[in-house]
């Protein structure tokens, strides 16, 4: 019974500070090297900035949506126009949900190499293992 409890008072202690991770990261949005800051709309034109890890895969751009607290995700999938702001450029592109299990698991594989298999599973432990949600940015042309 002893050990029950304390198996009980770990997962709610890893619990707790995996959501509170999470939400720092939302609320802090940390830059880094590999950063960008996506733009996206809500219903009444109205810009929101988040910063997300870029995945460059060659001529392919993703950033993906590895965290519990995702409006930017809900936003751009009513509002695939978005803006890339990376590198120091403002690039525009339409957002490309892609819910299959290839593009999940390319999304995987480029950020263990981003990050290595270690950082890689501590991220995702420390995230609650949340869904990952692939978004392709395919590049368009401003009118």
């Amino acid at each position: 019974m002893r050990v029950l409890r304390w198996v009980a008072i770990a997962l709610g202690a890893y619990v707790i500070l995996a959501l509170a991770l999470d939400g720092m990261i939302a609320v802090f949005q940390p830059m880094g090297g590999t950063a960008g800051v996506l733009r996206t709309f809500d219903e009444q034109g109205t810009p929101h900035e988040t910063v997300l890890g870029v995945l460059d895969d060659g001529s392919t751009l993703w950033v993906e949506s590895g965290h519990h607290f995702r409006g930017w995700y809900q936003r751009l999938r009513r509002n695939p126009d978005v803006e890339l702001v990376w590198g120091g450029e403002v690039q525009a592109y339409t957002a490309v949900p892609l819910d299959t299990p290839e593009a999940e698991q390319r999304i995987k594989e480029l950020m263990k190499e981003r990050a290595g298999p270690i950082g890689y599973y501590l991220g995702r432990t420390m995230l609650l293992f949340a869904d990952i949600k692939p978004v392709r940015l395919d590049p368009r042309d401003e009118p």
